[in-house]
C-alpha cells in the first residue's frame, strides 16, 4: 500500500502541476512580446495575430482554427465582463463586422496581440481610441477555462490536420490519468482477515 501512494504522488503533483500551468495561457503568450509581427507567421519567431492565439492555445491543448474569423466562432460569447484568457475581436475598419483580428485579454483593460500596426508582439491598451472604435467582441474557450477535455474546431476544410503534439499531449494525459487511477485504488480488504 506504502509503494502504491509513494508512486501517486509524483503523478497527483503532475497533474496539479499541469493545472496550475494550464491556468495561465496569458502568461506564456507573454513570453512573445518583442517577437516581429508576419502576415501568416504561426511562430514561434514571428507571428501574425491569429498565429499567436492558435500557438499560445495549442501548447495548452486546445486547437484552434488558423484564421481569427474562424477563430471567432469558437467558445462562448463572453458578455459584457472579459476574463483572462478570453479572445478579443476586432474589425480592421471602424464600424464593420467582418472580423479581421483577434487578440488575447490579459486583464485590466490589456491585451496581448501580434499588431500589424506596430509591428510585434505586444500589449495593447483596450480603451485606446483606436481599439474602442474597432471592437466586436470576445469569446471564451470553455475547453481551457474549466479544465473540460479541449474540442477541437474545424470549420474550413481548407485548415490543416490537426497538429500532431497536441494529439500527444492529450493520449499522454489520458494514459497518465489511468495510470494514476490505478494507483490510487485501495484494494478492499475483508474484516475476516483481521
Amino acid at each position: 500500500m506504502i509503494a502504491k501512494i509513494a508512486c501517486a504522488i509524483p503523478v497527483c503533483l503532475l497533474f496539479s502541476t499541469a493545472h496550475v500551468r494550464a491556468g495561465d495561457v496569458v502568461d506564456y503568450a507573454a513570453r512573445y512580446i518583442g517577437r516581429p509581427y508576419v502576415w501568416g507567421a504561426e511562430g514561434p519567431n514571428s507571428f501574425d495575430c491569429s498565429g499567436l492565439m492558435q500557438f499560445v492555445y495549442e501548447e495548452f491543448g486546445v486547437d484552434l482554427p488558423r484564421r481569427a474569423i474562424d477563430q471567432s466562432r469558437v467558445g462562448d460569447k463572453a458578455g459584457r465582463r472579459l476574463q483572462r484568457g478570453d479572445l478579443v475581436f476586432f474589425s480592421t475598419d471602424p464600424g464593420q463586422s467582418l472580423v479581421t483580428h483577434v487578440g488575447l485579454y490579459e486583464g485590466n483593460g490589456v491585451m496581448i496581440d501580434a499588431s500589424k500596426r506596430h509591428g510585434r508582439v505586444r500589449r495593447d491598451d483596450l480603451s485606446d481610441q483606436f481599439w474602442v472604435d474597432r471592437f466586436l467582441f470576445a469569446r471564451r474557450v470553455r475547453a481551457f477555462l474549466t479544465g473540460d477535455e479541449p474540442v477541437e474546431v474545424r470549420n474550413d476544410p481548407r485548415d490543416p490536420a490537426p497538429r500532431r503534439s497536441s494529439d500527444r499531449r492529450r493520449a499522454t494525459v489520458r494514459i497518465i490519468e489511468t495510470i494514476a487511477g490505478e494507483l490510487l485504488k485501495i484494494p478492499a480488504r475483508s474484516r475476516s482477515s483481521r
